[in-house]
C-alpha cells in the first residue's frame, strides 16, 4: 500500500553500492536524536533474515557484520563523515563510491573501470559545454537574423577548436564572446556576471547529457543514460512475461509497475529540464534562479533512479545465464527479489498534500502553496513581481483610506 511508503527520498535512503553481497542493495538515511545528527543502515534481506525483513542498524556498526575488503571499508568511512543530508543524494553518492574504487578497489579491473567513468564524467561536462554554447549561438542567430549562427551546432563548434589554425582559435573566441554578450543583453546582467554563472550552469545540465537542437542524438549524461536504461528493463521484463511461470505473474506485475512509476515521474521532470532548455539565455536571469531549479530536478532524478542500477545488473546476471543448469531458478530468485525491493517513489513525493483531511485545509495550502512558489529559494524572499503586487496594492489601500 502506498501509506506503508517513505515519506521522502531521503527518509527511503539512498543506496550504497558495496562489494560485500550480504550487504547489496543497502541504503544509508540520516535522522537526528535531538540535535545530534546520526547516520543509519537500511539493509534489505540480510543472511540470516526471513525474506522480505530489513535490518536497521546505525550506520557505524556495518563492520561489525563481517570482515569488508578496504574498499567497502573505505565507503562506510567516507560516508561517516558527511556532513549533511545533500552529501548522501545519489549524485554525491556515486562521485563516493568512485572515488573508493579508484583509490581502494579490490582489483585492477575495479580501479581502472572507475577512472574510465571519471574521464567520461569530465568529457562529458566538457561536450555539455561546447553544446550549450551552440545552443546559445542558435538563439542568438535567430533573435539577430543572422544564417550562419542559427546553423551553428557542437560538432562545428569541435571542428572550430580541433582547427590547426591560430584563425580557428580566434574565431570561436569571438563566437563565445559575442553569445556572452547576447545573454547578458537577454537577462539584463553583465557579461562578466553571464561568463560566471555558466560553468555552475554547465556543472548542473552535466548529468541530463547535451543540449540538443531537433535532429541532434543525445548519448550521454549519466542521468540520462540512466533512464533510457531503466526504459530499456521494462521492456525486457515485459519480452519475458510470457515464458514465466503462472505463480510469477503477480511479482512481474509488481516490478513493472515499480518501473512505470518511476519512469513517469522522471519523464514529467525531463520535461521540466527540457523547457527550461528551450531559452538558455533566460536562464542567466537571477530572477528565475535557474541553479536553484536545476537542483531540484537533479534531485528528484537523482533519486528517483537511485537503486534501480542494482535491480537491473541482478536481473541481467541472471537472465544471461539462463540457458545454464539452474538458469531458470537464478531467474525466478532475480525476479521475486526485484518484486520486494524494486525502488517505488515516496508517498510525499507523489503527492505532497497526502495528509490533507479537508478541502479548507486543502484549499489553504494550495494558497500557501502557490505563495511559497514565487518566493526566492535561495534566501526565501519575496519574488519581485510578488513584492511589486503587494507595494501596489498597499499604496492602492492607503490612497483608498486616505480618500475616505
Amino acid at each position: 500500500m502506498r501509506e506503508n511508503r517513505p515519506q521522502t527520498f531521503e527518509r527511503r535512503g539512498t543506496t550504497v553500492t558495496f562489494h560485500s553481497r550480504d550487504l547489496a542493495h543497502t541504503r544509508v538515511r540520516e535522522y537526528f536524536h535531538g540535535e545530534e545528527r546520526r547516520l543509519e543502515a537500511v539493509i534489505p534481506n540480510y543472511s540470516g533474515t526471513r525474506r522480505g525483513e530489513l535490518v536497521v542498524m546505525p550506520w557505524d556498526q556495518i563492520e561489525t557484520l563481517g570482515s569488508l575488503n578496504p574498499r567497502d571499508a573505505a565507503i562506510i568511512e567516507a560516508v561517516a563523515h558527511t556532513r549533511d543530508i545533500r552529501d548522501l543524494d545519489p549524485i554525491k553518492m556515486r562521485e563516493m563510491c568512485l572515488r573508493c574504487d579508484s583509490e581502494h578497489g579490490i582489483d585492477s579491473d575495479v580501479v581502472e573501470q572507475a577512472r574510465r567513468i571519471v574521464a567520461k564524467d569530465d568529457e562529458d561536462k566538457a561536450m555539455v559545454r561546447l553544446s550549450f554554447i551552440a545552443e546559445l549561438t542558435r538563439e542568438c542567430g535567430i533573435e539577430r537574423g543572422d544564417p550562419l549562427m542559427m546553423r551553428a551546432n557542437t560538432r562545428t563548434l569541435m571542428e572550430l577548436m580541433g582547427g590547426n589554425s591560430g584563425r580557428s582559435k580566434i574565431d570561436l573566441d569571438l563566437l563565445i564572446e559575442r553569445v556572452m554578450i547576447f545573454a547578458a543583453e537577454r537577462s539584463k546582467s553583465t557579461v562578466a556576471e553571464v561568463k560566471a554563472y555558466l560553468d555552475p550552469l554547465v556543472g548542473m545540465l552535466t548529468p541530463f547529457g547535451n543540449v540538443t537542437a531537433p535532429g541532434e542524438d543525445k548519448q550521454n549524461g549519466f542521468l540520462y543514460l540512466q533512464h533510457t536504461d531503466l526504459i530499456q528493463f521494462r521492456q525486457e521484463l515485459v519480452d519475458y512475461q510470457p515464458e514465466v511461470r503462472e505463480e510469477l505473474l503477480p511479482q512481474i506485475a509488481t516490478a513493472l509497475a515499480a518501473a512505470d512509476e518511476c519512469i513517469g515521474f522522471i519523464n514529467e521532470r525531463l520535461g521540466m529540464v527540457n523547457t527550461m532548455l528551450g531559452s538558455l539565455a533566460d536562464m542567466f536571469d537571477k530572477n528565475v534562479q535557474a541553479i536553484d531549479r536545476l537542483e531540484v530536478l537533479r534531485r528528484d532524478i537523482g533519486y528517483g533512479l537511485d537503486g534501480w542500477a542494482d535491480m537491473i545488473q541482478l536481473w541481467r546476471e541472471a537472465y544471461r545465464g539462463r540457458e545454464a543448469i539452474g538458469g531458470e531458478r537464478a531467474m525466478e530468485r532475480a525476479i521475486n527479489r526485484i518484486s520486494g525491493y524494486a525502488p517505488r517513489i515516496p508517498i510525499r513525493e507523489l503527492d505532497p498534500e497526502h495528509n490533507i483531511l479537508s478541502k479548507s485545509i486543502k484549499y489553504e495550502t494550495a494558497g500557501l502553496k502557490m505563495v511559497q512558489q514565487m518566493h526566492n529559494w535561495e534566501n526565501s524572499q519575496p519574488d519581485y513581481e510578488l513584492q511589486a503586487r503587494v507595494e501596489k496594492g498597499n499604496k492602492r489601500n492607503s490612497s483608498d483610506s486616505e480618500g475616505n
